[in-house]
C-alpha cells in the first residue's frame, strides 16, 4: 500500500504488526490509524494494547475542530464519532473505506468499552439492573 500521512498533524505513519494485522501508527502524535475491521479483531485480542503506545494528553493536543480531517487512504472527509461507554471517546471515521482513526490513549480505552465484562455491566447499568 501507499504510504499514508497523519490525517491529524501531517507526521508520518509507520506499519505496525500485532497477531498478523497491520496497523499505522503516527510517529509523532501516536495516534493510531485502522483500516476497515482492523480495530474490531484487535479489541478481542488479548494484549493488542500494546500497538497503543502514545500518552493520552499528546492526542488531546490536536483538537479535532482545528480542522476538517480526510482519510489517509482514500481523502475522503472524516466523520467525527462518539463512543460513549465506560470511557467516552471522540473518533474519527471515513465513510467510504470504514477506517478508524483513534488519538493516542485511545485505543486502550476502545478496547476496554468493549472487554465482556465492562460491555454487559454497560448494558445492565443502561437498563437499570444495577446501581
Amino acid at each position: 500500500m501507499k504510504p499514508i500521512r497523519c490525517p491529524k498533524c501531517n507526521g508520518s505513519m509507520e506499519q505496525v504488526v500485532y497477531a498478523e494485522i497491520e496497523v499505522d501508527r503516527c510517529t509523532q502524535c501516536h495516534g493510531i490509524w485502522f483500516d476497515s475491521r482492523e480495530a474490531e479483531q484487535l479489541k478481542t485480542i488479548e494484549g493488542s494494547e500494546i500497538l497503543d503506545d502514545g500518552e493520552e494528553v499528546v492526542g488531546d493536543r490536536y483538537d479535532p475542530s482545528a480542522k476538517p480531517l480526510s482519510c489517509p487512504r482514500c481523502r475522503t472527509p472524516l466523520l467525527q464519532m462518539l463512543d460513549i461507554d465506560q470511557h467516552s471517546i471522540w473518533y474519527e471515521k471515513c465513510v467510504k473505506c470504514h477506517g478508524i482513526w483513534l488519538d493516542a490513549g485511545e485505543f486502550k480505552k476502545f478496547k476496554q468499552n468493549f472487554s465482556p465484562n465492562k460491555t454487559s455491566k454497560s448494558i445492565k447499568r443502561l437498563w437499570g439492573f444495577t446501581p
